[in-house]
């Protein structure tokens, strides 16, 4: 019998699946759930050490002896303490010890609790790595509780061995013993790329529905490009990219479009089996949502160098400790002919066909839409995050344009300058789309020695954060415009000009219209394009273009059932209404 403590089950469970079997128990109470619950398992080997302080040392020695990790189990308060010692010892001899200790409820931390130190820091310096385990109350802390402990039992022997310390707070009745069977948990592995290794990579990827999704910072050579290629000749595979991707290959889906238009529960049919997710981040936010939707029946293969953790999709089982060049290289190499028909990559391409752009009128997407016409082949484009990467997803570029944003933390302040380092670091045109309040925050930038004849700068200037009427509205915070979206009526004309640009303001179709293919042109100065629009009108706009199809009543299940999961029961009846009026005065 086993512990209720789903924090308990969950570790006792990876650490059969992690083979670590060997366990050093100390006595306690806090530690009562965790060391009945292994007693009871006749998979592991106990022994009993009650000074904790010898009990490390102890472990440490069952592990050298039986070349495998071992673990040590303490109650919480100073019992922990007495662990330093021998965790030291095993860090400087790189032995895999593995602390599990205790601990009392983390909200009463220094406030006078019993028995209640700071454990999570106490072994700084002297272990690999340390986790903390959540109280588990639903599905997302179960989640994270599975994801810490695959992090720490991996780092046990993770580029050398060494001590890792898992700290469990103990909520709940420590005397139930209610549950009979440990369910089985995902395990996370970092293969040993042997020949044999890619050989079984390439049998798992046959007959399954592959998603490569491809995030920003990657470079591709022309050799990466033919392996792609051959990869998706191969198998029923699909390239998930964005603009930031900067991937030019067979099996391309440029998938922004209908996956940020269209609700989550509208995509059950273009779930993939395996996720294989190469690069950083990504500017979408309805992928990585319709993803973890169906996390129990996917799996997820990480091409990540450095082996570290990044569980974006809530199903990561293989993380392959290599570049992506070297992991479409083995997999190509070891691979036998093999039929496809590419079932996958035409369900996506055929959504994706159906989202029809409209005539815009005059707007972000519209300045968006005739300054993707004008950027020629080679270009360099960067987006300052959020509405202005938005805006430029939805249409095709020149070949060979490369993009850039700041989606990493996502911040505003740093978006021209980036720009101003890459522009000046190629003899390329070099353009810049920026939102007025990211432009304001970093606008010195525009004044820097280096800024040359290459740039081209767009500022969309409509007086504030529309991203947040956008996503808010100004019905549901009427004073949303003060302090949320810092409504201003600020131009950037004055400043500009003063730094040398040749200056132009748009603020209808026909003053644009005047001006955009100057950008494409070779100049003498660099070029400044202010588009004056208003930050109410452009929410509104942005909202009627993905209204269309996020809450279309022909999608499977009518709309009720389209926005189920993503918004409120009110909010459901209060757009139903909103479509109503919009239909009567169609």
């Amino acid at each position: 019998m086993y512990t209720e403590i789903r924090s308990v089950q969950i570790l006792l469970s990876l650490l059969k699946e992690y083979d670590i079997k060997d366990i050093v128990l100390s006595p306690g109470g806090s530690d009562i759930p965790i060391i009945h619950s292994i007693e009871n398992d006749n998979y592991f080997t106990c022994y009993s050490v009650v000074d904790e302080r010898s009990a490390a040392y102890y472990a440490m020695g069952v592990s050298q002896q039986k070349n495998r990790p071992c673990a040590c189990v303490c109650t919480s308060g100073t019992a922990v303490s007495n662990y330093v010692p021998g965790l030291t010892e095993a860090h400087y001899q790189g032995i895999p010890v593995l602390a599990i200790t205790a601990d009392k409820n983390p909200y009463y931390q220094d406030q006078l609790e019993t028995q209640k130190i700071d454990q999570k820091k106490i072994f700084d310096g002297i272990v690999k790595k340390t986790v903390e385990l959540p109280i588990i109350k639903d599905a997302e802390d179960e989640w994270l509780c599975n994801r810490l402990v695959n992090e720490a039992l991996l780092n046990l022997s993770h580029h050398g061995n060494g001590p890792v310390h898992i700290n469990v707070p103990i909520i709940g009745n420590p005397i139930d013993f209610g549950c009979k069977e440990l369910s089985q948990e995902r395990k996370m592995h970092v293969p040993s790329l042997t020949s044999k290794q890619w050989k079984e990579s390439y049998k798992k990827l046959i007959g399954k529905r592959i998603m490569i999704v491809v995030g920003q910072d990657l470079v591709f050579s022309d050799a990466d490009i033919i392996n792609m290629n051959k990869f998706f000749d191969l198998f029923d595979c699909a390239f998930m990219t964005e603009h930031l991707s900067n991937l030019d290959c067979r099996g391309v889906v440029q998938y922004y479009p209908y996956t940020e238009t269209h609700s989550i529960n509208m995509m059950d049919h273009l779930k993939p089996d395996i996720i294989i997710s190469i690069g950083n981040n990504l500017s979408a936010y309805q992928l990585k949502p319709f993803l973890r939707k169906y996390y129990k029946d996917e799996e997820n293969w990480l091409i990540w160098e450095s082996g570290e953790v990044r569980d974006a999709y809530k199903c990561l089982t293989t993380i392959f400790e290599c570049s992506p060049s070297d992991f479409f290289a083995k997999i190509v190499e070891v691979s036998l002919n093999t039929n496809n028909d590419h079932c996958y990559y035409n369900l996506w391409k055929n959504e994706i066909d159906k989202v029809q752009l409209p005539e815009f009128s005059f707007s972000n997407f519209y300045v968006a839409q005739q300054l993707s016409k004008v950027i020629p082949e080679n270009s360099i484009l960067d987006t300052a995050i959020l509405n202005s990467t938005r805006v430029m997803q939805f249409f095709e570029l020149a070949k060979g344009v490369r993009c850039y944003s700041n989606v990493g933390a996502l911040g505003i302040d740093g978006c021209f300058s980036t720009f101003a380092g890459h522009a000046a670091a190629t003899n390329q045109l070099a353009f810049l789309v920026i939102g007025d309040l990211s432009f304001f925050y970093d606008m010195n930038a525009a004044g820097l020695r280096s800024i040359g004849s290459n740039v081209r700068v767009i500022l969309l200037n409509n007086g504030g954060g529309s991203e947040f009427q956008f996503f808010v509205g100004k019905k549901n915070i009427p004073t949303i415009d003060s302090y949320i979206c810092a409504e201003h009526e600020k131009t950037a004309a004055g400043w500009v000009k003063s730094l040398g640009y040749d200056y132009y303001m748009a603020s209808t179709k026909e003053e644009l219209d005047s001006v955009i293919g100057k950008l494409g042109q070779v100049s003498d100065k660099p070029l400044f394009l202010e588009v004056i629009t208003d930050m109410e009108e452009d929410a509104n706009k942005t909202n009627e273009f993905y209204d269309t199809y996020r809450y279309s009543s022909n999608s499977k299940g009518g709309l009720k059932n389209t926005l189920k999961g993503i918004m409120s029961e009110k909010q459901i009846s209060k757009t139903k209404k909103i479509i109503s009026i919009l239909k009567e005065k169609e």
